[in-house]
C-alpha cells in the first residue's frame, strides 16, 4: 500500500475505534483545522429538506422530569423538527426519527470533521436519549445557569447555546435562552419558548447577565436577561409567565 494512502488511511481507522468502540468525548478527524478549509458552508443536515420529506418516527422527548446528572444538555428544534441519524457518513445517512419537541440529552461524543471558509463547521454528536443513542450535527444547548425560587418553593433553569466564534465551535458567547421552571423534586412545570433575546457577550458571567428578584406586590419573580444591547424579563408567579423587551 502506498505510504500516503496508509497515512490517510490509519487516522480514519482510529477515529472510528473511537466513535464505536470507547466513544470518547472529543474526536477530531485530520481534516478539521484552519490549514485545509473547505469551500462554501456547512448545510446541517439534521435541518435538510432531503430528510424532512421522509415518512420517520416521532421520537418522544424526555422532558417530565429533569435530570442535570444523567441528561445534562438539551436539543431544541424551536419552531421546528430535527432529524436524528443512526449514523454520521456523510456519504450514506441514515436516518432514523424526527423530534419535534424540547428533550434533554448526554453528549456522548462530539465529532469534529470539517471547517469552512465562511466560518462555519460539520460537527456531529453522538447523543443519548431514553438510553437510545443517536447522531445530529444540530447545535446542543450546553449552557445553563440554576436558581432556586424559595418564594415559589421550584426551581429556574436559564438553558443557553454557546455559539462559538471566529470559526471556533461552542466556546463563549452563550444565545438562543429559554427558560424551565420546576418543582422542588425536578419535576417541569412550564417551558419558554426560545427568548427574542441578543446577549452578544463572549465573557458572559452569571452575577453580569442575570437579574433575580421577588415582586412583593404581583407575588412573582422577575428575571431579567442583560445583554451589551438588549434586556428581556421574564415575570413568573408559579403557573404563568409574561415576557417583556426592556
Amino acid at each position: 500500500m502506498p505510504t500516503i494512502m496508509k497515512n490517510r488511511i490509519l487516522p480514519l481507522i482510529f477515529v472510528f475505534f473511537l466513535t464505536f468502540g470507547y466513544a470518547q468525548k472529543e474526536i477530531y478527524y485530520p481534516e478539521y483545522n484552519y490549514q485545509n478549509l473547505k469551500d462554501g458552508t456547512y448545510e446541517i443536515k439534521s435541518f435538510s429538506k432531503e430528510f424532512f420529506k421522509k415518512e420517520l418516527p416521532i421520537i418522544k422527548p424526555n422532558i417530565d422530569t429533569l435530570n442535570p446528572k444523567e441528561y445534562p444538555n438539551f436539543l431544541n428544534p424551536y419552531n421546528k423538527e430535527i432529524v436524528l441519524f443512526k449514523n454520521h457518513d456523510l456519504t450514506e445517512l441514515k436516518p432514523v426519527g424526527k423530534l419535534t419537541e424540547l428533550t434533554q440529552v448526554r453528549v456522548d461524543s462530539i465529532i469534529y470533521k470539517y471547517k469552512f471558509k465562511d466560518l462555519t463547521n460539520c460537527v456531529w454528536n453522538r447523543i443519548l436519549i431514553d438510553d437510545k443513542y443517536y447522531y445530529t450535527d444540530a447545535d446542543i444547548h450546553d449552557f445553563s445557569i440554576s436558581k432556586d425560587l424559595n418564594k415559589l418553593n421550584q426551581k429556574l433553569k436559564i438553558i443557553g447555546q454557546n455559539d462559538g466564534y471566529d470559526g471556533v465551535y461552542h466556546v463563549g458567547y452563550p444565545e438562543y435562552f429559554f427558560m424551565i421552571f420546576t418543582d422542588n423534586e425536578n419535576k417541569v412545570i412550564y417551558k419558554t419558548k426560545v427568548l427574542d433575546f441578543y446577549l452578544n457577550d463572549e465573557f458572559a458571567m452569571e452575577e453580569d447577565i442575570l437579574n433575580l428578584k421577588w415582586n412583593e406586590k404581583n407575588n412573582s419573580y422577575e428575571i431579567t436577561l442583560i445583554g451589551t444591547e438588549q434586556k428581556i424579563k421574564v415575570s413568573w408567579n408559579g403557573k404563568t409567565s409574561e415576557i417583556k423587551k426592556l
